[in-house]
Formats: C-alpha cells, structure tokens, sequence
C-alpha cells in the first residue's frame, strides 16, 4: 500500500509538470499589473493555476513559485520594493508588493519550478509611484478608465439622487442645528477646494475624523477632486430618520430606520489604505491565511463585538434562542456593566484570519472656505511626479 501510494504520488506530480508545461493553464491578471496606471498602498496580482481547486491543491505547488520584483530608483540602481505571496489553497495565489519610492525601469519575474512563466519578466518604464506620492491625475475621467472604473453607479446615483438639487450651505445649517449634540454625536463638515481638504468638527469625540482624512487625502493624491463639499458622521450609528427631513449625511452604517448615505466603513477603508503598513488584518491577506477548506467550515453566523447598542444585547438573545445558527458573544462590557451577568461572560477577541476560518443632473453650488476650517495637508513625502499639475479640476 505504501508503495502504492508513492507511485501514486510520483505520477500526480508528472502530470502537473505536463500540464504546467501548457502556458495557458497559468493565468496572471490584476491591477498589479499596471503600475503605472493604477496608484494603490499596496499593489497586487493573481497568479492562478487554472487546473487547480481547492481539493486538488498541494503545498507543493507554492514552494515552486517565485516572484521577484526590482527597478531602479531615480538616485540609485535600486529601488525599495516589498513583495509579499499568498496563498489562497485553491491553486491561486495573491502576489502583493509595496513601493517605497519612485521606481523606473520595473520588471516583475514569476518562476514555477526556477523557469520564467509565458510573458515574464513584465517590464514597466515607468515612473511607478508610491502610494504617499502627491501626484494627482488632471482628468477625473480618464483616471477613472485607467483605474477601470465605470463612470458612474447604480447604488451611489440612487443613494445621491434626493439631494441633486439642494443648496449645501442650507443643508450644512440644518444639520448642524439638528445633530450638533456634543455627548452623544459627532461628525465633521469638509471642503475640497482646488484638490485640498478642509474640515469642521462637530461633537466632542472627533478622533475618528483620521479615517475620513485618510480617504479623501488618499483620493487627493491621486487625482484631482472636483469641488465640494459634504457631511461625514463619525458615530458608529446612523443619524437621519427616515421619517424626518432626508439631509446629506454619509454614515459608515444604515438601518432599516435610517436614510444616510452609507459608505464602506472605516476597518475597510482603513485596512486598504495601510495594507501592507500598520495594518497587517485586511481582505487580501485573510485569503492567505485560511486554513479550513469552505466545505469543513461550520455554516452559522459569527459576531464578536463589545456592548455599544442595545441592539448588541438582542442579538445575544437571538443567538440563545437559535444556537445551531449563531456563534455570538460580546467581548467587553462598557454601556451595560449591570448586564454582564445576563449576556456574559465576555469572550475574547478573535484573530481576524480566524474569524473568516471557523450620481448625472446636479446642482452647482458656491464651495466656500469657512474661516473656521482646519487645512488638512498631505503628509510630506519627496516625490518625483512627471509632470506639473495644471490644477484642473470640475466644480460640483
């Protein structure tokens, strides 16, 4: 039997090699792959093995695959590149690498088993810019095409469309008026004019205003902004009821209760902003770090979550009610310390690989710079942008 079974083995293993030896069975597609188009923290591409899934998957194959990724910089004959492999377990893999400087003359390699694949090495002239690089696109829409974008969608034009013909500065006063409660809301008005932001923070605990920064800097950098203005809400709860006044407020989560516009949040956003950064949790690397096939994973709900809404609580009670459908539990007890006796005990928090284990017609308006808003800058990062912005940009 167990000379069986290495035969067995020995002729599985030809069989890929025959079969590695049709180019067309190894499929490389990705945005990675434009680097002089496509600007991102951390830029990525798929090498997929088309013949492979997950049952037939062998660690054998990643330890056959090798990237390299260099270039020049325009000081040196180096340029700081860092690449990273993951691999999925289902014969495809997630090639990241992050820039570190302005790069030319790039060339991505892709060996399986020391032998270039069909069309590598990938060459790129550049310049091939980092992320932090203040180099923004003049033309919204073909950056847009470049980055392949649609030029516009469903879900934001109706999201948007209650609010196309609305004079922002009225808007603006009746939000403040009617949110404007230091304990209990927080939320920042912005500004972007001619490509830099402005803010107004409202409420006493703004600190989450980083995340909004942190977006509209990063879009900054990459093209140039129409002119604008809008209303961010900081809180991890929905503002505007549905039954009152509709107002222009974008949330980083709705409710069946609510109408603000709802945007991704901010753990999203975050962690692709520093993927490859500070951030090491993001929907890229979870891929690689999967350990359980899908069929072996338990089908229920999972949530782990600390005690900010009584909604949270209720949830408990959903999950006692119908144990064979929800693994819940709360990992903190803050807001309703009386609580914990009937909802805890607490649990603690779960690894974030684990855990995935187990708008066309508008209204032009005036965008003005209150006296009272703070510039937000670009953090400062020598660059060499190839050529000098014109500052064009379209007025919303």
């Amino acid at each position: 039997m167990e000379t069986y079974n290495w035969n067995s083995f020995v002729v599985y293993m030809i069989l890929i090699s025959i079969k590695l030896s049709d180019s067309n069975e190894i499929k490389i597609s990705g945005p990675g792959l434009q680097p002089q188009n496509i600007v991102m923290p951390a830029r990525y591409f798929l090498v997929n093995f088309t013949y492979l899934n997950e049952d037939s998957y062998t660690p054998y194959l990643g330890k056959n695959l090798a990237v390299e990724i260099n270039g020049r910089s325009t000081k040196s004959n180096y340029c700081r590149v860092w690449v990273n492999t993951l691999d999925r377990k289902d014969g495809t893999f997630i090639v990241r690498y992050k820039v570190y400087e302005t790069c030319i003359n790039l060339s991505i390699s892709i060996y399986y088993k020391n032998k270039h694949i069909e069309n590598s090495p990938f060459m790129f002239e550049g310049p091939i810019q980092p992320d932090q690089c203040d180099c923004p696109d003049e033309d919204f829409n073909l950056w847009l095409k470049k980055y392949g974008c649609s030029s516009s969608y469903e879900n934001i034009i109706n999201d948007l469309k209650p609010f196309n013909k609305l004079d922002m500065s009225t808007q603006i006063q009746k939000i403040v008026q009617k949110y404007h409660k230091p304990e209990s809301t927080s939320f920042c008005h912005y500004v972007i004019k001619k490509n830099k932001i402005y803010r107004d923070c409202y409420g006493k605990h703004i600190g989450f205003n980083m995340f909004a920064d942190n977006i509209l800097l990063s879009l900054a950098r990459k093209v140039f902004l129409p002119d604008m203005e809008l209303v961010i809400n900081l809180g991890d709860w929905p503002l505007v009821h549905k039954d009152s006044e509709p107002l222009p407020v974008f949330s980083w989560c709705g409710s069946n209760d609510t109408v603000d516009i709802v945007m991704p949040t901010y753990d999203l956003t975050e962690s692709a902003l520093e993927n490859m950064g500070r951030i090491t949790l993001d929907t890229l690397s979870v891929q690689g770090n999967v350990e359980r096939k899908w069929n072996n994973r338990k089908p229920m709900a999972f949530w782990r979550g600390r005690d900010s809404r009584a909604e949270r609580l209720k949830l408990i009670d959903i999950a006692r009610a119908y144990p064979e459908l929800f693994n819940v539990s709360l990992t903190n007890f803050f807001f309703y310390r009386d609580k914990e006796a009937q909802y805890g005990p607490k649990q603690p928090h779960i690894s974030f690989f684990k855990f995935f284990d187990e708008w066309s017609k508008r209204l032009e308006n005036k965008v003005t710079i209150r006296d009272s808003m703070t510039h937000v800058p670009q953090p400062k990062f020598e660059c060499n942008c190839p050529l000098k912005n014109k500052n064009i940009h379209e007025e919303l």
